[in-house]
């Protein structure tokens, strides 16, 4: 490697380092190739205080080349093909010698033009632009100024390291000048570091910054698994809190620490909750899983302060733990009954009223689902219904937000409400996306169908509909939560089946509106699965109005008839009869006017395959539907070549044409094959 470019910050933000660490990636590749320098083996890093890459890069520029147009031809080169003055006078002047020009069409005439070829400049002539450009290219969600400069970065830029070939490009950002040396770790090696490119990890690194972010990341793994292990434990490498670590130090060092036993009386989620998204440490478990009294703290120091960081870490988390045990021990002496009365007075939104009115909305959703689809249960529904949003009111979740759902589970459970209930409570926030568990039991699932239907809705009835990218609510999450529900569980509901659900705030139009988007999440979930656009295409009038798992059934059925070899034939037969009655309205059809031996065999036919379909439709037998309906194909084509359609006789055309209608609904029952291509 011939390059590299470093550019040193005080301390990024971590949530802001993997997104510039891609930018410095891809808007490397794209500057390099429009400067038309190759470059081969990047490599990029990242630590808090630096963004850097190591490359090779090809010594000149590729050559350039110009097509520069000219004259028109006519006025160029006379009717024999001989140049004119003005040939001679544009071949001067774009240094090519006359025999170089070419005619071209363009636009409505033909014209002269000349390539001209550019030799390619040596690299170090061209990298202080190339650096400057390919520096402004990183952004970051929240930039700042300092000083009195005027370019803006994520952090102030302390200094800027660019080496080709082990020589300094010297360049000026705002006043920042290159410079020929890097900076170690800001407390353990404070003085400037001459390096070269070959060795530029190693020599960092004794100077207690490990700058590849990967090699970072498994020391802090291996560090921490071999900690755990000393304690006969395994660290809960929650992989978040992983890549956020690795961006907050340069040297990582581990450290075991352990708390009081008392505070696993606790719920483990709050534990983990309180070390991992307030303090950012690592839990460890036994190998079954179970919370022990100990956690990881990854510094960035040397070993020799371990027990300084042990000491203020066991500090900080039995202070974290205390106001965590007297949240959760305020919760229950208050009880599940009056955290409930308690949502009365928490608005949810001023339109829609408080918590308690959302939960009584949720009840009666859930309820509508139950009595449908599990009604010997629509008690256990009711209550987990009734009580899924009281934790909203508790000291804990008032503190640590990200365990609603879960606290409920808890104090549910300490209420004595039925297993079921509890469980249902603590789950029905799942799933958050089509990847995403489910609840574990049918409770938690109607509940979780009830939460995130009455969640779309109410903001469609707000008039918070989502559009393009925006999605400041959830409500695409929302509706992809209520798809995974109705394909994995199978439930024998279509979009418009649950919408309808919806007794209040929403009117007709809502309703529609609503199907319709939940309609087009699947659309882009079928999409996103791999499934042809035309294909899902063939599937759009069943969307809204059939179970939704069975939607995926039919598109799946389609997908392998479609490669079927005698597919073809079929097919170009189906599209006859559709491309005939398209521009048509209904038309009634009278038997009694089937004249031809062709057209009464295709009228007999479709009867008799009606009820054969309808049964395989019934037991969603799709494929062999399809089968099936494709042994129509020599009856159709016999049909059209025998019979005209577009008979003189009105009545007689008119027969006809119901006739094909009525094939098409035939031909239609599993899925629109026409609009295949």
């Amino acid at each position: 490697m011939n390059l590299l470019f470093e550019i040193g910050v005080e301390e990024i933000p971590a949530r802001f380092i993997p997104l510039a660490l891609n930018q410095l990636k891809e808007n490397s590749q794209k500057i390099f190739s429009e400067f038309r320098i190759e470059i081969e083996e990047l490599k990029t890093y990242a630590t808090p205080r630096r963004l850097a890459l190591k490359a090779k890069v090809s010594e000149e520029q590729a050559e350039d080349q110009k097509l520069i147009w000219g004259p028109p031809a006519y006025v160029a080169f006379d009717e024999e093909g001989n140049p004119k003055e003005s040939a001679y006078a544009f071949s001067k002047a774009q240094g090519v010698d006359i025999s170089q020009l070419e005619i071209k069409p363009k636009g409505k005439g033909n014209y002269v033009c000349a390539v001209v070829r550019e030799k390619g400049k040596k690299t170090e002539e061209v990298l202080p632009d190339l650096l400057k450009e390919l520096f402004f290219s990183i952004s970051f969600p929240k930039m700042m100024r300092w000083g009195m400069g005027n370019i803006k970065f994520v952090r102030p830029v302390r200094w800027i390291l660019a080496f080709y070939k082990d020589k300094l490009i010297s360049f000026e950002i705002d006043g920042i000048k290159t410079v020929g040396v890097t900076y170690g770790h800001r407390f353990l090696f404070e003085k400037p570091i001459y390096i070269s490119i070959e060795d530029y990890e190693k020599t960092l690194e004794s100077a207690f910054v490990i700058v590849d972010h990967n090699k970072r990341k498994n020391k802090i793994v291996t560090q921490a698994t071999e900690l755990a292990e000393q304690v006969d434990g395994k660290v809960l490498l929650d992989e978040e809190l992983l890549n956020e670590v690795n961006f907050l130090v340069e040297f990582p060092n581990s450290v075991l620490c352990s708390f009081p036993e008392e505070y696993l009386r606790l719920p483990e989620e709050l534990l983990i909750t309180v070390m991992k998204d307030h303090q950012r440490y690592f839990a460890v478990t036994d190998f079954e899983g179970k919370l022990k009294n100990y956690f990881i703290v990854v510094s960035n120091t040397k070993s020799e302060n371990d027990e300084n960081v042990r000491k203020g870490a066991q500090k900080v988390i039995k202070a974290r733990f205390e106001d965590a045990k007297f949240y959760y021990e305020e919760d229950l002496k208050k009880g599940l009954d009056s955290l409930l009365n308690a949502t009365k007075g928490i608005i949810y939104h001023e339109k829609l009223g408080s918590l308690y009115d959302k939960s009584l909305r949720i009840l009666k959703i859930a309820e509508e689902f139950a009595q449908k689809i599990l009604p010997e249960k629509v008690d256990l529904v009711r209550i987990a219904s009734k009580y899924c949003k009281a934790d909203l009111a508790s000291g804990v979740v008032g503190e640590f937000p990200e365990l609603q759902g879960i606290m409920g589970g808890y104090y549910a459970k300490k209420a004595q409400l039925p297993q079921e209930v509890a469980l249902a409570i603590r789950e029905h926030y799942l799933p958050k996306g089509f990847t995403d568990n489910l609840p574990s039991n049918e409770v938690g699932c109607l509940l979780s169908l009830a939460d995130k239907l009455d969640h779309i809705v109410s903001f469609f009835y707000l008039g918070e509909i989502p559009t393009g990218t925006e999605d400041p609510f959830g409500l695409r999450r929302s509706a992809n939560g209520i798809l995974a529900l109705l394909l994995k569980k199978k439930y024998p509901l279509s979009i418009k089946d649950c919408v309808d659900k919806v007794k209040e705030l929403a009117d007709e139009i809502i309703k529609e509106q609503i199907s319709s988007f939940i309609g087009q999440r699947l659309e882009s979930y079928f999409e996103g699965t791999g499934y042809d656009v035309n294909l899902i295409r063939t599937v759009g009038d069943f969307i809204l109005n059939h179970p939704v798992y069975e939607i995926e059934e039919r598109l799946q059925a389609v997908k392998i008839f479609k490669n079927k070899e005698d597919f073809e034939s079929f097919f170009l037969a189906v599209k006859r009869v559709f491309n005939i009655i398209k521009n048509y309205e209904k038309f009634e059809l009278k038997p009694s006017l089937l004249v031809t031996k062709e057209e009464k065999n295709l009228y007999k036919e479709i009867i008799e395959k009606k009820e054969k379909l309808n049964e395989y439709l019934i037991k969603a037998k799709f494929l062999d539907a399809l089968n099936y309906i494709q042994s129509l194909t020599p009856v159709i084509n016999n049909f059209f070549d025998k019979v005209l359609v577009m008979d003189r006789d009105e009545n007689i055309k008119r027969n006809r044409l119901a006739l094909l209608q009525e094939l098409v609904q035939l031909l239609k029952s599993v899925a629109d094959l026409s609009k295949l291509y």
